[in-house]
């Protein structure tokens, strides 16, 4: 038994006696016409709404509602001490008997998630709770008596009625004033309701309102009248208060059953049709219309069509299969979490083969937008290089044409200038052909390729395995740019005294090394280029491992089906 059980069954049987001590109050009671019913009414009232609040507390000791019930049932069998003939108690008992009516409101303004989250609920509960308090002080201070036969107040200051019958009118105003504005905010609440939340707020709501509206009439017409009210109103509002426990409980429990048969028809489905139209199937299951799935993948949360996800903000399930993060469920947050866990747990497996997708999308989208940034790279660098020198050229080559007949000498010069910037020109396009497709590669093959990458990089580079015969073009191409893209991390980041290059072929796959013997600790997440590599790789059904170890150096593999 742990901490919370043991804390909810000392609260149990602390009900249990103040129970008993409050039915030998009203048995023992000289103004209590029927004390057995009585009795056995504020008792029983007090205990179904304690054992209600219990369960709930119990069952999600995160939430305040339970806690909330509990002390509501409490001040109820308080106030049942109306009823004992010390009049220390009888006036301590008045003071307090609208109190459970303050805890009442309170549940209402928090329920669902057991916090007045908002400033209008705090300042409405706060007033109710004042006005519970102090409201029966007036009386309590003056010469009015409850009835013939109930004792005197300990506290009063006046044998006049006068102040008791302002205080009186003035709480009694005071009340259905926070009455409408109570029911008011509870009709907003459920107007803006989503669907579920509707279906959580319903048993206790609707409860709830209609007993602030029946003490609201039973106020009004005592306050019109002058007189109490011993008609139907009281004993309406008495019977919804007792009502109200049974109607949460059947709120809970038939929203249990119903999202346990909705989980095992989801399981049914799932088994039946797959992984097709997956939210939907846990949209019906869960009844929240506006739910949602995100996939986890190797550079963040992804829809399903491979659109960049922010990360979730509302409320969510994560979705687990043998430990790994699959996705999430972005939900409506009223939805039971017991209930969401096992719809998280039956859809792991479906989820899986959907994130599947979702990464090969999101894969082919930075496949696409690698082309564009590629081919934005291209156009600024032929704007701001080749195509400058070329026109420069061209400017030159006019003006030499103009002095041909004037300055011979002059014009040889230019021409020689121009031939020189046509040179670089040259020279400038060569490197731009080298980065969409080396010359070399095409010509001469993989090993000559990779070669000359040895032979520019900044850093020894040891050559020490490639296949003599040619690969099919498209793993030469990727297997060489892995190369280019691995040689120019290590010059830039790895401090490296050496890097060596291996390619061979395993079981029908090209397999590609390169070694380092930097500092390692080498992030994937750091640029774009791995990433590019990956995808690339991916693209021809090849796989990308990063070993990097801090102090150790850094090794890239790429494994390519040939």
């Amino acid at each position: 038994m742990n901490a919370l059980t043991r804390a909810l069954a000392m609260l149990a049987l602390a009900a249990l006696l103040v129970g008993l001590l409050a039915a030998a109050v009203i048995a023992r009671s000289d103004h209590v016409d029927d004390a057995t019913f009585a009795a056995v009414f504020m008792v029983g009232v007090g205990f179904v709404w304690i054992a209600t609040g219990l369960f709930a507390w119990h069952r999600r000791p995160a939430n305040k509602a339970g806690a909330l019930m509990t002390w509501t049932g409490f001040l109820w069998l308080v106030n049942a001490f109306v009823a004992a003939n010390s009049p220390a108690i009888f006036t301590f008992a008045v003071l307090a008997s609208n109190l459970y009516l303050g805890v009442f409101v309170h549940l209402l303004l928090a329920y669902p998630e057991g916090t007045l989250s908002r400033r209008i609920d705090r300042r409405l509960a706060l007033a109710v709770y004042a006005l519970c308090t102090l409201g029966a002080l007036p009386i309590l201070l003056s010469g009015i008596q409850a009835c013939e036969s109930c004792p005197e107040s300990v506290i009063q200051v006046t044998s006049s009625t006068t102040l008791g019958n302002i205080g009186d009118v003035f709480t009694s105003v005071a009340a259905i004033a926070l009455a409408g504005a109570v029911i008011w905010v509870l009709g907003a609440r459920w107007r803006a309701a989503s669907r579920p939340q509707r279906r959580v707020l319903a048993p206790l709501l609707w409860s709830g309102m209609a007993l602030i509206a029946l003490v609201a009439v039973t106020l009004t017409s005592q306050t019109v009248t002058g007189d109490q009210v011993p008609g139907i109103f009281p004993v309406a509002w008495q019977l919804v208060f007792a009502a109200v426990p049974f109607a949460f409980l059947i709120g809970l429990l038939r929203g249990q059953l119903a999202q346990a048969d909705a989980v095992g028809e989801l399981l049914q489905r799932l088994g039946a049709t797959g992984t097709d139209g997956l939210r939907g199937l846990l949209a019906d299951a869960l009844g929240d219309p506006s739910l949602q799935l995100l996939y986890w993948v190797e550079d963040g949360w992804v829809r399903r069509d491979g659109r960049r996800a922010d990360r979730p903000n509302h409320a969510y399930t994560p979705v687990e299969l043998d430990g790994e993060l699959v996705g999430a469920i972005i939900h409506d947050a009223s939805l039971e979490p017991e209930a969401l866990t096992h719809v998280a747990a039956a859809a792991g497996l479906a989820m899986r083969g959907e994130r599947l997708e979702a990464a090969l999308r999101r894969s082919r989208a930075r496949i696409v937008e690698a082309g564009l940034q590629e081919r934005r790279r291209l156009e600024r660098n032929l704007h701001d290089g080749a195509q400058q020198r070329l026109v420069a050229l061209s400017l030159t080559l006019r003006i030499a044409q103009n002095q041909i007949p004037k300055n011979p000498e002059l014009a040889a010069q230019m021409v020689g200038a121009a031939q020189e910037e046509l040179t670089h020109a040259l020279a400038e396009l060569r490197e731009l052909a080298r980065g969409i497709h080396p010359a070399v590669l095409s010509d001469r093959g993989l090993q000559a390729a990779v070669e000359a990458l040895a032979v520019r990089s900044p850093l020894p580079v040891k050559v020490v395995e490639v296949p003599g015969e040619r690969l099919p073009e498209p793993i030469e191409a990727a297997a060489y740019f892995v190369i280019a893209e691995a040689l120019t991390n290590v010059a830039k980041y790895a401090n490296a005294s050496n890097a060596t290059v291996a390619v061979r072929r395993v079981n029908g796959h090209a397999c590609v090394e390169v070694r380092d013997d930097g500092v390692g600790g080498a992030d994937p997440g750091r640029g774009s280029g791995l990433q590019g590599l990956a995808d690339r790789v991916g693209a021809l059904d090849g796989s990308l491992a990063l070993d990097s170890p801090p102090g150790s150096g850094t090794t890239l593999r790429a494994e390519i089906p040939v």
